[in-house]
């Protein structure tokens, strides 16, 4: 017990704790319980325990086909926004840049995190169908590489600002060109935090909707806008079942996060 702090005040810190926790993971217990539902509708509580919705949903093609297209194009917008991401950090960090100008491309380069996806997705829309951009694909890339962007700068940003200049001094003196040391030295140091921006990235890409519905057409879908369209006409725990499987994925990749990078560091605690 911390010093000074009486027993009460200790109680009532671990109380409101546990009700903030119990608030945040209550919805997503509620969904996980009705994904197992026997029953035709999702109920709470459930009626019995079936996993017949599970195979519901990925036996659904709507469900599968946009589950493909959402993993590539997560795929490719996390492979083309990774890149770019660590060389805008580096930019930033490290560019001969007036201070106020370093802080106003981070504010830009970062600004995805707080705008509103959905005005995002009307600006791409009008800003591309301006240009001629008419392949369903390559807005949603474009508009993909976007909201993964930020997460893979700040945590590069934030690795850099702890890097020890140390190491690169002493690759330069042992002879190494500055292209050896980024590649051996600097970017093997840094890899963790690239990788930790990179699985979060994923994980928004893959989960978008706000941005998506703006830039698709009526051959291209992805996951969250193929539940959304389902649930217009259909009410059944496959839903719950396919937003279990969505859970689980982004559960996942936080334990990937905090394994290689450590979400305190990756939130810049």
């Amino acid at each position: 017990m911390e010093q000074g702090m009486s027993p009460y005040s200790d109680f009532f810190r671990r109380a409101g704790t546990g009700l903030l926790f119990l608030f945040l993971l209550a919805p997503l217990a509620a969904v996980i319980v009705v994904s197992v539902n026997a029953g035709t509708t999702p109920k709470f509580p459930p009626e019995g325990f079936s996993l017949k919705w599970y195979g519901t949903a990925l036996s659904n093609p709507a469900f599968t086909g946009s589950a493909f297209n959402s993993l590539l194009l997560a795929a490719l917008a996390t492979a083309v926004g990774t890149p770019l991401g660590v060389a805008a950090a580096f930019g930033i960090a490290r560019g001969r840049l007036p201070s106020a100008v370093r802080g106003l491309l981070e504010a830009v380069f970062l600004s995805p995190l707080i705008v509103p996806g959905i005005v995002i997705g009307v600006a791409l829309l009008v800003a591309l169908s301006s240009a001629g951009l008419r392949d369903a694909w390559l807005r949603l890339i474009l508009g993909h590489v976007l909201l993964v962007l930020p997460y893979v700068i700040r945590t590069t940003l934030a690795s850099l600002q702890n890097f020890d200049p140390a190491l690169e001094e002493a690759a330069h003196t042992l002879g190494a060109s500055r292209f050896k040391t980024l590649t051996q030295v600097t970017l093997p140091v840094l890899r963790p935090a690239i990788m930790a921006g990179a699985i979060f990235g994923f994980i928004i890409s893959f989960d978008d909707a706000a941005v998506s519905i703006f830039l698709i057409d009526s051959s291209t879908s992805t996951l969250p806008l193929a539940i959304m369209s389902y649930m217009q006409y259909n009410f059944d725990p496959s839903v719950a079942a396919i937003s279990s499987m969505l859970i689980g994925l982004t559960l996942a990749g936080a334990l990937a996060i905090e394994r290689v990078f450590g979400l305190k560091k990756f939130l810049g605690s």
